[in-house]
């Protein structure tokens, strides 16, 4: 398998999908001749997406040029969704690519570990056993091995247990713990076949008065072992501050709504000195040799690349091309197997810079199957007067000829035909292809452990020779389009299953012994002759047809089945998997698509499957107007057992349009996204003073748009009980929440998944009646997770419960629990 590394050194200033070859201009090449005479690397820890400071990144990568990585030991699996209905696996995939994406501008590279994201966690020792910590333990040691870095920056202070998020906490005291096992080979020596033992040479925290409590401590506070840096600096080169680079960067988490708008002037960075050797003169680099000259014979290499800084021609940057070349071939003598690699990789990309060297191979098939046959347009062109000649294009490892000299600003361009090998695997993550436990994702290969994605679909090799040196470049395969509002349009290419079996919901409940309709889609990708669809036998449902002969379907073309299943008549779920068996093969693939613009489509391949849930639920005659916050599938959660929903844009709603409804659901978050929110809380307010109920999900305590909820006021804590078998004990037993039409007992408090809830109320004003106490262990109890207050001849409830898991979890008490609330 091919392995991903990133080492980007340019910087993107036009925020384009991944698969965009890069245009960078005099002044980028300039940042990477200069990069290249830097011989230092950092490698920033922290424990999720959007942990990291793009600002001290930034910095390191464009400012020192420095060899720059983050390791997040999480791909934010559990977090929340403000773009989409994704949670789970789904969104640790949109998170990885949004670290990509920021990492892409922020200069950095990006590396991971097998650790899951399983929500929030109170202390380190729960994060650590729920994750194993021995194994995770073990990927950041690999990460160091392999990455080599001369400082580690730990985003969170080891010494916290207990006052803040506990991964926060795991991801330090797991960077400490590694500082000193890297370099020690009877640890974890199964790598050594791999990689080489390496000893950091200093640990850092980067700390901020936030952590003191208060800008006031902070100033107080002794900082003798403390060094200040000033990363407020103005990058004429690339016409940004470091702190406009990394607002660009931290912008890519959109799924968390961090978008940032970037400042100028200084901006003053905090290192708490950990551990190692002590730095020099307050520099982070201090008393670290990172010139050339640490490596044997550097010195000759210095003296030819370090005057090409004094004589680079901003407007003919080939006329350094020669010397570059004298450079390369030093580089290639190199004993340190690390730096002769990482160097090569920097001086080649200088190199194809310099030269306006631009290799593309596109497809305008977006995906294709093994096996199968498309078209590859190449185009290549040299834009320097510099000698270059194409000795050969492979195309995976096989050799498609060419030779060709590469004359001065012409374009050579050829069609060619080829066969996707069959032994290719499908494009999806390779963490997800098998079952993950509750922590840790399993991968079999050490060798893939901790890199961002799967290897690409299929690789180009480009063999060069430039002024009779030879160079190959690497580069993907480019599915490539125009778009009449978008021009030039580049995504994945992508390799899928001959056959794609795809239901039209991933699942379906039932209320009752009734049947009915789901739609299964045969989308075949290659043309299929005589065979045959069948299920697994799911025993006490009934799936009519059960067997369905498929005579003939083409390259292309779909076919659509409407499947009848009546329930099962007890409360009970079972998996309906399909395959489709021909003479020669069986075919039982679906692909779960996400396609969000900042990063592009993404599959995840699986096998198809659908989940049958029979619950018995008694459901009220209300209609619900469910109002949309961040992602959520609650409402189609609710349509699926026979409630009435209708879902609208908070801009949709009027006085009008609520007096058809009985319930209105806020959805998740709506009151920290919606700017016009107190506007439309006028609006709840004779909702619910004429006899509506209001229901407000969750919402977090900061960034809030108004000061005050209506009608009834509450506040909001970071309160939350994490355990999702914590007791759930019932306050005011006789509420009709707790009785109608369902009835509430413990039994419905089990089988939860990932937490109770969050963002309680902790206070509230005297309307409220609070239904639950519940804690997480050694806690105190917490009354508002949910409250309930009456106005008018309505309701209003605020609800930190996290329905938003539970009810895709098929939790069958917590729909009874939203039902009733409904039923209110």
């Amino acid at each position: 398998m091919k392995l991903k590394f990133f080492y980007l050194f340019v910087l993107s200033i036009n925020f384009i999908l991944a698969q965009q070859p890069e245009k960078p201009t005099s002044g980028e090449i300039y940042q990477n001749l200069k990069a290249l005479n830097f011989l230092g690397s950092v490698l920033y820890i922290a424990a999720h997406p959007d942990d990291e400071n793009t600002r001290l990144i930034s910095y390191l990568s464009n400012q020192v040029h420095a060899n720059t990585a983050y390791l997040s030991l999480t791909r934010g699996d559990g977090g929340q969704n403000l773009i989409g209905p994704e949670i789970g696996a789904a969104l640790g995939l949109i998170r990885t690519h949004e670290l990509l994406e920021a990492r892409k501008i922020d200069g950095g590279q990006q590396f991971f570990t097998r650790a899951i994201d399983f929500g929030y966690s109170k202390t380190p020792d729960e994060t650590l056993s729920i994750w194993n910590k021995d194994k995770v333990l073990a990927d950041v040691v690999w990460t160091i091995r392999n990455f080599k870095p001369d400082v580690i920056i730990n985003r969170f202070d080891h010494r916290t247990s207990g006052s803040t998020h506990g991964h926060h906490t795991a991801s330090a005291l797991l960077s400490v713990e590694a500082f000193d096992k890297a370099s020690d080979k009877n640890q974890f020596p199964e790598q050594l076949q791999f990689t080489k033992t390496w000893q950091p040479k200093r640990l850092f925290f980067n700390t901020s008065w936030w952590f003191f409590g208060s800008k006031e401590n902070f100033e107080k506070a002794n900082k003798s072992n403390l060094i200040s840096v000033d990363i407020g600096q103005f990058n004429p080169l690339l016409g940004l501050s470091i702190n406009e680079i990394a607002a660009n960067s931290r912008t890519q988490h959109k799924s968390q709504g961090f978008g940032s708008t970037g400042t100028r002037g200084q901006q003053i960075e905090y290192l708490e000195f950990l551990k190692g050797t002590k730095p020099q003169k307050e520099a982070i680099f201090g008393g670290i040799n990172t010139t050339w000259t640490r490596l044997e014979n550097g010195q000759q290499i210095a003296n030819i690349l370090k005057p090409l800084e004094q004589s680079f021609d901003f407007n003919e940057p080939w006329r350094i091309v020669p010397q570059l070349l004298k450079a390369r071939d030093l580089i290639n003598q190199i004993n340190d197997n690390h730096w002769r690699k990482l160097k090569l990789k920097q001086i080649n990309l200088l190199i194809k810079q310099c030269l306006g060297l631009f290799l593309e191979a596109k497809t305008s098939t977006e995906t294709a199957y093994p096996g199968q046959n498309i078209s590859i347009d190449i185009e290549l062109i040299n834009r320097s007067p510099i000698q270059v000649q194409l000795k050969s294009i492979f195309i995976e490892n096989e050799n498609i000829g060419f030779r060709k000299e590469l004359r001065l600003n012409k374009t050579f361009k050829h069609e060619l035909k080829y066969q996707i090998p069959k032994t290719t695997e499908f494009t999806s993550p390779y963490w997800l292809k098998q079952p993950a436990n509750k922590g840790l994702y399993q991968v079999n290969s050490q060798q893939i452990i901790g890199q961002p994605t799967s290897n690409e679909a299929i690789e180009i090799r480009y063999n060069l020779s430039i002024n009779g040196e030879e160079i190959s470049y690497k580069k993907p395969l480019v599915f490539k389009t125009n778009s009449p509002i978008d021009g030039e349009v580049y995504d994945y290419f992508k390799i899928i299953p001959q056959v794609n079996l795809s239901f039209s919901a991933p699942q379906l409940s039932f209320n009752q012994p009734e049947t009915k309709i789901v739609n299964l889609t045969i989308k075949a990708n290659k043309t299929i002759k005589d065979a045959v669809l069948e299920f697994n036998n799911c025993d006490s449902w009934t799936i009519y047809p059960s067997k369905i002969d498929i005579k003939t379907l083409n390259s292309g073309e779909s076919q659509h089945i409407e499947l009848k299943v009546k329930a099962s008549n007890i409360s009970e779920s079972c998996d309906l998997k399909p395959v489709l068996k021909s003479k020669t093969e069986n075919f039982q693939k679906h692909i779960n698509t996400i396609d969000y613009k900042h990063i592009g489509q993404l599959h995840i391949v699986e096998d198809s499957k659908l989940r049958f849930n029979k619950f018995n639920i008694k459901v009220p005659s209300k209609k619900v107007a469910y109002i949309n916050g961040a992602g959520s599938s609650i409402p189609e959660n609710l349509s699926a057992i026979g409630i009435n929903v209708d879902r609208f844009n908070i801009n949709e709603i009027t006085t009008k349009k609520l007096k058809n409804y009985d319930v209105v659901i806020t959805g998740l978050r709506l009151y920290n996204i919606e700017s016009n929110i107190d506007i439309k809380q006028a609006l709840f307010e004779n909702f619910v003073a004429n006899g509506g109920h209001l229901i407000i999900q969750y919402n977090t305590n900061r960034s809030l748009k108004t000061n005050q909820f209506k009608p009834l006021n509450f506040n909001i804590s970071r309160d939350r009980v994490t355990d999702e078998t914590a007791k759930m004990e019932i306050l005011e037993p006789q509420h009709p929440i707790i009785n109608q039409p369902n009835k509430i007992t413990t039994l419905d408090f089990e089988n939860w998944v990932q937490e109770r809830g969050l963002y309680f109320a902790d206070k509230w004003s005297e309307s409220f009646t609070p239904i639950f106490s519940l804690n997480d262990a050694n806690e105190t109890p917490k009354k508002g997770a949910l409250i309930i207050g009456e106005f008018g001849k309505g309701h209003v409830t605020y609800s930190g419960i996290s329905f938003f898991r539970q009810l895709p979890a098929n939790v069958e008490g917590a729909y009874k629990l939203l039902t009733n609330l409904i039923a209110l």
